[in-house]
Formats: structure tokens, C-alpha cells, sequence
């Protein structure tokens, strides 16, 4: 005999008063998202910021908090998950990809940045048979109609950038509750034609913990080795140039997913370890008119912190709410960022599904609609 317990509140079930609860709060942060809170201080970025935006709109839309996953991508105790699944993406955590057992997942996405900004992704993941899986992924960032002119100020053209990074993972199941990952990066950023461009590697690894049967614990390192070479001897006729170099940030990443009252719930951490060149120049004058000048270079070592959430649940069967949040803490900015979005199966075609997010950018320009196309062949 089975026994099934449901607590009602007069004629309203608890999961009915749980539903209720999810979607007012969706409805109070999705209004509220519109407004970006931040505050900084001439801050100008860091070397690769143009490839981590994000992958595809699922994640973008939970505020990426996309390193420990989501809660089984089709099943959930020998039951599907009602609505349409979420897409656990190894581009956070290369570990994720180990849990591909069947069928390829491929999605295709198109960031809408404004500002001329063009953003472009793609990625397929692939089981190998018995225990593991491989994610090839491609991303491409630029921007067009750059106003080029001289230093008296008359137009020579327009210039744009353009930012590409191929992206591999492989991912192995240790165990049925552990999964590890190795991720390869390759790197290409082409700022001007008179300008030769950067290519470097870098490295990501992951793992991943299964605590419970809906409880998913991961630790994510990336970015490691990755930087930027420049020399812009060519571009201003000098013989005598040195070259810069720009490390990508390191990021450590800790994160813990769950699902609880047919709501998945995640959260996210990062620390981003940043450095940057510094020149300093030191002028010291004698009695006399002769003066000397002093040239060094060092680098400073300084770090960001990202503390990030994500609520999805399924509505219909056929439709899927998200939120996300997102706080930033960095030396000497911070801002808070909120992103919403959904997912649409069409009925009776399970392996395909829409995406769409839009969220805030991490500084003042504006907002961002991204689509994405997934597909289980």
C-alpha cells in the first residue's frame, strides 16, 4: 500500500501555494531587473572580458550561475521533469560535461548587445561511451563601425575587433557521484589590420559532486595560462617596441545546485584574480638644469568577487521561467545585475527548444536580449 501526504491549506494544496509564491517573486524581480544598480570608478575591463558574457540564454538568464549544473537533464527519480529541461552547459565547469549519456545536445545562440557589439556562439556536446563526454564550443565577439581618425581629427574609416575562442572539454564520471573535467581554450583577439594578432591557450578544470539525490556541488578553476601578447611597433613605426603582455583573470568558482518544490534553485561564488601592468616614472632634478628620468614596470595583483543565484521552474508543459541575480564586488566598483527569461518546447517536438533572456550589462551599456536554438539529436 501506498501512502501519499498532501498538505492543504483550506482548498489550496501546498504545491499550489509554492507555485503561487515563485511566481510573485518572479514577477517583483522581473519588474525590478529593469533598473542596474552599480557604482564604480573608471573601470576599464580586463583582458578576455569579451568571450564571458556568457554561452547561451538558459544560463544568462539564471545570472550564468552555471558552474554546478542543473538537476538532471531529463529525469528525475525515473520521472521527467515537467516542462522543458534545463541545458547544463560545460563552458562554466568542463566536469559537466561527463554527465551526456545518450544523445548530442547542440545549441546554437545570438546575443543582441546594441552598440555595435556582436556576439556569437555555438556548441555541441557528444557522449563517449561508458563514462565520458566531449563539448566543442566556438565563440565570437567584436565590434563594428569604429569612427577611425587622425590626431588633427580627419576620418580615415571605419575599424572593428573581433575576438574568437574555441573551446574543448572532455569530462569523465569518476563515480556516480563525482565527475571531473579538462577544458582547452584557444584564444585569437585581432584589434587592428596593422596590428598583429594575439593567439594563446588556456586551461580549465572542474570536478563535480553528487551530495544528494537532488544536491550538486562543484568546484571550477579557469582560464589558467591564458593571456594576451601585443606589440604595436608596426602600427606607430617604432623598431624599438616592446611587447605587453595582458594575463586573462584567473577564475576560482564554487557553486551548489539543487531542486526543491519542483523549483530549481542555484548559487554561485567567484573569486577572479586580475593583474595589470603598471608603469612608473620617477623625475629627479639636480641644482642644475639637467633632470633625470626613471622608467619601471610592475605588476599589480588585484581580484573581484561574484556572488551569484538562480531560480527556474516549469509553468506549463511546455514553458519554463527563469531568474537570475547577480552582485559584484570588485576594488574599487561594485554592481548588482538581474536577468529574467524562459524556454518554449514546442508541443510534441521534445528534442527541440527555444531560449530567451534578457538581462542587464555589468556596466552602462544598457541591456542585452540573447536567443538560443537547442537541439538533441
Amino acid at each position: 500500500m501506498i501512502l501519499k501526504a498532501t498538505y492543504r491549506h483550506g482548498n489550496v494544496s501546498f504545491k499550489a501555494i509554492v507555485t503561487r509564491l515563485v511566481l510573485r517573486v518572479f514577477f517583483l524581480m522581473s519588474m525590478t531587473g529593469v533598473l542596474n544598480i552599480y557604482s564604480f570608478a573608471q573601470y576599464g575591463g580586463y583582458a578576455g572580458a569579451g568571450v564571458q558574457i556568457g554561452f547561451d540564454a538558459t544560463n544568462s538568464s539564471l545570472g550564468n550561475t552555471g558552474t554546478a549544473g542543473w538537476v538532471s537533464d531529463s529525469l528525475q527519480q525515473g520521472k521527467r521533469i515537467y516542462g522543458p529541461t534545463l541545458s547544463s552547459n560545460p563552458y562554466f565547469n568542463p566536469a559537466l560535461v561527463a554527465s551526456i549519456r545518450d544523445d548530442v545536445h547542440v545549441n546554437l545562440s545570438l546575443f543582441e548587445l546594441g552598440f555595435d557589439r556582436q556576439y556569437q556562439s555555438i556548441g555541441a556536446q557528444i557522449p563517449l561511451p561508458p563514462k565520458a563526454g566531449l563539448f566543442i564550443g566556438l565563440i565570437r565577439s567584436g565590434v563594428n563601425d569604429i569612427d577611425s581618425r587622425s590626431l588633427s581629427g580627419y576620418p580615415l574609416g571605419s575599424i572593428q575587433t573581433n575576438e574568437l575562442q574555441l573551446q574543448s572539454a572532455f569530462g569523465i564520471r569518476l563515480s556516480e557521484r563525482a565527475h571531473a573535467g579538462i577544458g582547452f581554450k584557444i584564444n585569437r583577439y585581432d584589434l587592428h589590420e596593422d596590428l598583429k594578432a594575439s593567439t594563446s591557450v588556456g586551461v580549465d578544470i572542474g570536478l563535480l559532486f553528487k551530495l544528494t539525490k537532488t544536491g550538486f556541488l562543484a568546484i571550477s578553476i579557469q582560464d589558467l595560462l591564458a593571456e594576451h601578447t601585443w606589440n604595436s611597433g608596426d602600427l606607430y613605426n617604432l623598431s624599438q617596441s616592446a611587447n605587453r603582455v595582458e594575463q586573462l583573470p584567473t577564475r576560482f568558482k564554487v557553486g551548489y545546485s539543487t531542486l526543491a518544490w519542483d523549483t530549481q534553485i542555484a548559487t554561485e561564488y567567484e573569486i577572479r584574480q586580475e593583474s595589470s601592468e603598471i608603469t612608473i616614472r620617477d623625475i629627479f632634478s639636480s641644482g642644475s638644469s639637467r633632470t633625470q628620468y626613471i622608467e619601471q614596470k610592475e605588476t599589480r595583483m588585484t581580484n573581484s568577487q561574484f556572488f551569484r543565484a538562480g531560480l527556474s521552474r516549469s509553468l506549463h508543459a511546455s514553458f519554463r521561467l527563469n531568474l537570475g541575480y547577480q552582485h559584484t564586488l570588485g576594488s574599487d566598483y561594485q554592481w548588482a545585475t538581474i536577468s529574467s527569461g524562459f524556454s518554449i518546447q514546442p508541443p510534441q517536438i521534445e528534442s527541440f527548444t527555444i531560449d530567451y533572456a534578457f538581462a542587464r550589462n555589468t556596466t552602462s551599456l544598457g541591456s542585452m536580449h540573447i536567443f538560443t536554438l537547442r537541439y538533441i539529436l
